[in-house]
């Protein structure tokens, strides 16, 4: 919830310089500390069949309860989801540092 330090706002921040939009979500972030932090509008619910790309930068607990399978869900037909934390199966991802 205390997103004073989190590096996860430097990802966005380099993937939207490439030009990308950015949906974020968090389970446990405060939509309104996110707004006024760093002009975050926090992604409630994201929509199914909708992400070319999932990057998994968090290691919440709701993450890893949901699954690689509803996590993909969100994902377009041929998305890609990258787990940074390591919290998904190697096999059930298409990489992760």
């Amino acid at each position: 919830p205390d997103l004073r330090n989190t590096r996860v706002i430097d990802l966005i921040a380099e993937l939207q310089d490439y030009g990308m939009q950015v949906d974020v979500h968090d389970p446990w972030a405060n939509p309104e500390d996110a707004r006024q932090e760093y002009g975050l509008e926090l992604t409630q619910k994201p929509q199914l069949g909708s992400y070319d790309a999932i990057v998994l930068a968090v290691a919440h607990r709701q993450y890893r309860e949901m699954g690689a399978g509803a996590i993909r869900a969100w994902l377009q037909e041929d998305g890609v989801l990258y787990d940074v934390k390591h919290l998904l199966p190697l096999e059930t991802v298409e990489d992760r540092l």
